[in-house]
Formats: structure tokens, sequence, C-alpha cells
């Protein structure tokens, strides 16, 4: 009875066995010795699309010879030969299945636990794709990208190799959106994001942002004197790729970038300063004319340096009312004081006066020329009005300069009504002075806020008629009553070349036209004699007087 017994009990304890393995949500494989196929439940052949009863009894490496060697080979060999369990994951290209796998030795052999991960691994790699990749291009986003620009950097400054980043801004890309709409400007960062991938030869290119991308060139193999050679070289083929048009919905559409470059090697420098150099490098490429490139070097830090201290010391010159105005006489050709044009300066409490073509273009980068000329306008306004109770300066006009900026503002007409109102000053005795390029933008509105200027009394000036775009096909439309003939032509009235033909067609079409005729810049007799033989009748400059306070100036006009 005894002998009959026991193997009835391992016959059960072999199904019992049998049915847990069978009902478990693991796959289970039972090897022998030889790695032959002792036992597999129904999830392994599910998940290893195999047969049990063509598989069992022969060896596992003969039925997945491309594990041989492998991941899978050389944990289970771990496993028999140190007789302790293996734990991993891993990938199985010919299944494309993800596995984690348990796998535990014993004396019969090894017994294999192993489940499908392949859906968590994929939302696993959707997480990391949506934080680290852009979603629009699929390159590298720039979490990553810094992240790669700081071990680039740990590895150039420990070993001593070079290495470049390159940042790149797409010109003008704001015209695409405006004239063709968003989509079609990602389709264009989509094609130039692939463009950019095949350019750069397998370095890491990334989208920084909006228009902007970012190449990596984590090792340029090369001294550090010759990296900035090669950078540039690599700079260079971004910028050809460019050269052919991108093909946008049926239509071709050119665009061009500004690549700027910074070299990094053993000096010790952070990841915001290297993009920081980069960035500013591209300005300057920007600067120059755009689709071009710049390398980074110590004169362009110490310019933008000193262009943010400018910056600063304007912002608190503003509100310390640290500037002041000069005046230029405006006479008649016959020698009379008619009027003065109002030229802003700054009287630095460091370094005295500072020049206006130093101070101006920062106030017009920054839209400090909006505040900066509604100071101008005021204080000449009220100085107006001062004169206007004397009668030794009553008739005397003045004349405002008045930046693009400030005059396509909404309110700008309000803005000068109001501040004639407050200071009393008479319109009439107020011209304004505008540039060719301020009336390129939007004519039928400048002429409108002309018009109404004009009908409150108010007179205006074209300033440096020639030097910009002039049409006659909107000249004749716009209520002006001087054209303002550049110091060039004056100067070069008495050279070779077309300067004094120049001045003749100025003053004739002011006459034609109907306007007055003012020549600036008129610093001998001889321009003198030369601007009145030719019908001018006005003019200003150092013949007569520079630009200078009101207290020197009323020497000028009450002698």
């Amino acid at each position: 009875m005894q002998g009959s017994y026991q193997p009835q009990t391992e016959a059960l304890q072999a199904a019992c066995l049998t049915a847990t393995l069978e009902s478990i949500s693991d796959a289970v494989l039972m090897l022998g010795h030889a790695w032959e196929i002792r036992y597999m439940n129904g999830n392994a052949e599910q998940l290893l699309k195999v047969q049990r009863g063509d598989v069992i009894g022969q060896s596992i490496w003969a039925i997945f010879p491309e594990a041989v060697g492998g991941p899978y080979y050389r944990a289970y060999h771990q496993a028999i030969d140190t007789n302790s369990p293996v734990s991993f994951e891993e990938h199985y290209a010919p299944l494309n299945l993800w596995t984690e796998v348990r796998a535990y030795p014993s004396e019969e052999g090894l017994t294999i636990y192993f489940r499908d991960i392949s859906e968590r691994r994929a939302i696993e790699a959707e997480i990391h794709t949506m934080a680290f990749y852009d979603k629009l291009t699929g390159l590298p986003n720039r979490q990553l990208l810094l992240s790669r620009v700081e071990d680039a950097l740990s590895v150039a400054h420990g070993a001593g190799r070079s290495g470049a980043v390159l940042f790149i801004d797409l010109d003008n890309f704001k015209s695409i959106n405006d004239t063709r709409g968003h989509d079609k400007g990602d389709m264009l960062l989509q094609l130039v994001a692939d463009r950019l991938n095949d350019a750069a030869s397998g370095a890491t290119v990334a989208r920084f942002g909006g228009d902007e991308f970012v190449v990596l060139l984590a090792d340029l193999d090369t001294s550090a004197d010759a990296a900035p050679g090669v950078a540039q070289e690599s700079a260079l083929k971004l910028l050809r790729a460019f050269d052919a048009p991108f093909e946008i919905d049926g239509m071709e559409h050119y665009s061009t970038p500004s690549i700027g470059i910074a070299i990094f090697n053993r000096e010790p420098l952070s990841v915001d300063e290297v993009l920081r150099r980069a960035d500013l490098a591209m300005y300057q490429a920007k600067a120059a004319g755009r689709n071009g490139m710049s390398l980074f070097d110590a004169a362009m830090q110490a310019r933008v340096t000193a262009r943010a201290g400018l910056e600063a010391d304007m912002r608190r010159a503003l509100v310390n009312g640290e500037f002041l105005l000069h005046y230029q006489p405006q006479l008649s050709i016959d020698g009379r004081v008619v009027g003065v044009e109002a030229l802003v300066r700054w009287q630095h409490p460091q370094r005295g006066l500072v020049p206006p073509m130093e101070f101006i273009p920062v106030a017009e980068d920054t839209n400090m020329i909006l505040q900066l000329g509604r100071w101008v306008m005021e204080e000449a306004c009220r100085q107006l009005a001062r004169w206007g109770a004397d009668l030794r300066t009553g008739r005397l006009e003045m004349s405002v300069n008045v930046s693009p900026s400030q005059f396509h503002r909404p309110d700008f007409v309000e803005q000068v009504l109001e501040v004639l109102a407050q200071t009393g000053a008479r319109p009439a005795r107020l011209r304004l002075e505008l540039t060719e390029s301020l009336l390129l933008k939007d004519v039928e509105g400048t002429v409108r806020k002309m018009q109404r200027l004009r009908n409150a009394g108010i007179s205006f000036a074209l300033d440096d008629f020639g030097t910009g775009y002039s049409s006659l096909s909107y000249l004749h439309r716009l209520p002006l009553d001087q054209l303002k003939i550049d110091r060039s032509f004056i100067r070069e009235a008495f050279k070779e070349g077309n300067g004094a033909a120049i001045v003749r067609i100025i003053v004739a079409l002011g006459k034609a036209l109907k306007m007055s005729v003012l020549a600036e810049g008129v610093e001998t007799a001889d321009q003198l004699s030369f601007i009145s033989a030719e019908g001018c009748g006005y003019y200003q400059g150092y013949l007569f007087s520079k630009p200078v306070p009101e207290a020197e100036l009323a020497a000028l006009l009450c002698p």
C-alpha cells in the first residue's frame, strides 16, 4: 500500500503544481541542465509564439538562436554558474517584446518567470519623449539640450577638448505666420528641423523654442586654435542647407538663418554662459545683415556689457531728469533766425554730455524712445510757450523730431494735442519733423494723422530727404510744409559726384509741391552761396551756430 501511495502523491503534487503554473499571470519556462525545455505554461506559449508540443525537450537556444550571446543568454548562465537568482528587464527584438524576467536555479535546472511589460515600456517611452523631445519637430527639446551641453562642458573641461554651440534663429520667420498662417509656419519648422539634422552629421540638433534651434558639437576633435575654424565650417554647411526653397503645401518658401557660434574647452563655463555667448553672436550675425554666421569673441562681450550699462543708465536718467534740450537756429537765406530745431542731449553725471548717436539707437531698440520722445515734446512746447509770451521770440518756430515708434502709436495725435493744451504753446509755431522710413508704413493712416494735426495748426517737415526710399507716388499726398536736404548732399556739393545735382532736384521738387526747402549742415560761406544760388530758402548749420542750450540761444536770438 505504501509503495503505491508515494507515486500517487507525487503525481498529485505535480498536477497541483502544473495547475498553479497554468493559472498564474506570469509566463513560465522550466529548463534542464542541458538547457532543454522541460515545461512551458500557456502564457509562455502565447508570448513566445510557439507550441509546447513542438518545443518540449529541445534546447532553448535552438528555438531562439538570436538570443545566444545576448542579455538573456548571459543572465541565465550567470544564474546557473553562481547558483543565485537573477532579475532584469530586456527587449527581445525578434518578437518586439519587452520582458521583465526572474530566473531561479535549482537541482533540476532553471525556472524562469517572465511577463510582457511592452505596454508599460511604451508609456514610459512616451513620457520620456514628452519630457525631453519637442512635440512639433521630434528634436531634443531645451531640457535635454541643457543636459547634453552640461555633459559636453564637463568632458571638455576635464579632457581639454574643444566643442561648440551653434545658436540658430530663422530670419523673418514672423512673415510666414503673418502671411500664410501659423500652420504653415509649423510646417516650415518641421522642414527646417529635418534639414538641420541632415546637415549636422550626427551632432545634437535641438529646438530651443519658437524659431530658434541649437546644434551642439560636443567634440570637435581638434586643437583649441583650430576649433573656431572647424565650427565655422559646420555653420557654413548649415547655411548652405537653406539654399534650396522649402516646399510648403505646394508653394516654395525661402528661409535663411542667422547663426551664432560659441567655442568651449578648458575654460570653466556654465551652460547658461555658453548659450548666452552663442545667442549674442547670433544677434551680431543678424545685425550684420542676416543669413550669415558670427563667432563670439571678447570684444563682443565688452560691447554687450557696455550696451547693458548704457541702457540701465538711460532708465535712471529718465527718472532723474538728466536729459536736456539744445537748440540749433534755423535761418532764412537772408540771415534772419526763423526758428530752431530742438535736439535732445544727455548730461550724464560721470561721462558728461553723451552723443545722441550713442543713446538714441538704444532708446529706439528698447522702446524708451516713447518716454523720451514724450519728454522732448513737452519740454520743447514749454519753451515754445515761454517764447510766445515775448515779442522778440514770439515769431519763432520750434521743430521737433518724431520717431516712427512714437508716431505710429494709436494715441499719438491725442498726445500732441494734450501737450499743446497743457503747455499753452501755439500749434502754428510747432513743426514736427518726420523721416521717410516713418512715412513708408501705413501711408493711409499716416496721412490721416498728419491731416488731423495740420487741421490743429501744426506743420510738418520731411527730414533728411533723399537718403531713404522717396516715392513721388505718396509724397504728393502727404500734407508736408517743408523738405529738409540732408547734410551729406550739402557736403558733397563741391566734390565730384551728384551732390550738387541732387540739391537742385530737391529744391525744384519743393517749389513744384509748394513746400519750403531747408538745407542742413551748412558750414561754410561757399555752401551758403551755393544753396542761395539754387533757390533754397532756409538753412541751419555750424556756419551760424551749433546746437546750444537755451541760455546761449538767447544771445543769438537777441544780440
